[in-house]
């Protein structure tokens, strides 16, 4: 049966794009309430890389849906104030050893044969592509994909919730979008309660919550193991990444940058900052003040040395931030339990997905079918019925 009042928990880009696309379409019955415990996009979702990419991505379902997520921002930009937060700019990326080189043209040649804009360049060309990159002398290829580039989420989300808002839709934030329960049996409508005492009624109730995914299914009445990811909380989780903001930059990078040291990109409207990450940073939820310090500086550090504009730049902001996880690396979307239960879309590449999946759970909540697109990602896979296991 398809949804008529539908109640979006999580405001960040998943949340956001969702309540917009519910709200672009026609059919003006549909009701849409976006709530979150703070502002939009204020979670991860404001420290991501967010990096639009379907780069290695598999198995093929994963990476066909990482291509239309791709496609769809770039719809949804055309359509909208994409200037202001749409960055297509292409990634280049190389490797600091002679196997890591061979698996990076491996890869380009696998992305190719997928139909996937990939290509190996010198680095004269590579240097043409990205004036501000003082590539390493001992680095005589890159690999560039022309497709790739990033969103700005702050704008992003803003702009998404503006327009969601202007279409009819109800945005709760502070203590009348904190979720406290969600009570409802089989078919029939739920209750969702909120902090400050309120409460409403929907048809349907979506988690785009991230990290916090497991606990609002369980305030549903859903088992939280019926979303396994990462958790964040021991020490040594996977889950928590530190990101740096350095600047000022007197020029910035244009591309996206995956190498060795760091991974990094222009960061803001006017590009005076530069936002760093790097696969090699060891942090965690109880990583001491001191040791983020350190960390902090050894990427600007990193990032000097590759972008000599950056001489002058300070550490302007870092945040250890916690990424959804699930944890077999793919996204989990559908009803978590059976009828009636929370539906639920939660997955580490958030960003590069959220106007695809935007698009095809509205589609599926609306109409009232399951798209064979999203049956790879559902979550009942985690049940022990469909395990391999044993």
């Amino acid at each position: 049966m398809a949804s008529r009042r539908i109640a979006v928990i999580g405001a960040g880009v998943l949340g956001a794009a969702l309540a917009h696309r519910l709200t672009a379409e026609r059919d003006t019955s549909v009701e849409v309430t976006l709530l979150d415990r703070d502002q939009p996009g204020r979670g991860t979702s404001r420290w991501s890389l967010a990096w639009l990419n379907s780069n290695g991505k598999s198995p093929r379902a994963y990476h066909d849906l990482g291509v239309h997520g791709m496609a769809a921002w770039e719809r949804l930009a055309r359509r909208t104030d994409g200037d202001t937060w749409y960055r297509p700019v292409g990634n280049l990326r190389w490797a600091g050893t002679e196997r890591g080189t061979r698996l990076l043209a491996e890869r380009v040649a696998w992305m190719s044969a997928w139909g996937y804009a990939a290509e190996l360049v010198d680095r004269h060309e590579a240097a043409r592509l990205e004036p501000a990159l003082d590539l390493p002398p001992d680095v005589a290829h890159a690999s560039w994909f022309p497709g790739e580039g990033y969103v700005l989420t702050e704008p992003l989300i803003a702009s998404l919730v503006q327009r969601a808002r202007a279409r009819g839709a109800e945005v709760r934030t502070g203590s009348s979008g904190q979720v406290t329960a969600v009570e409802g049996e089989g078919s029939g409508p739920r209750v969702v309660r909120t902090a400050d005492g309120g409460q409403l009624e929907a048809d349907t109730v979506v988690c785009c919550a991230g990290r916090w995914t497991p606990e609002v299914t369980r305030l549903a009445g859903a088992p939280g193991v019926g979303v396994p990811i990462v958790d964040p909380e021991p020490p040594g989780s996977s889950a928590p990444a530190l990101v740096v903001r350095v600047g000022p930059v007197r020029e910035a990078p244009v591309r996206v940058l995956h190498t060795p040291l760091v991974h990094l990109r222009a960061h803001g409207v006017d590009s005076g900052q530069v936002h760093l990450e790097a696969g090699d940073v060891t942090v965690d939820l109880h990583t001491p003040d001191h040791e983020l310090d350190a960390w902090a500086t050894t990427l600007l550090e990193r990032a000097r040395s590759l972008v000599p504009s950056l001489k002058d730049a300070e550490i302007l902001a870092r945040k250890v931030c916690v990424r959804p996880l699930p944890l077999d690396g793919l996204p989990v979307v559908g009803p978590v339990a059976g009828e009636g239960s929370p539906y639920v879309v939660v997955t580490h590449s958030g960003v590069t997905l959220g106007a695809g999946l935007a698009e095809l759970v509205a589609e599926e909540l609306l109409k009232g079918e399951r798209l064979p697109a999203l049956e790879p990602f559902r979550p009942d896979r985690f049940e022990p019925a469909h395990s391999t296991e044993g």
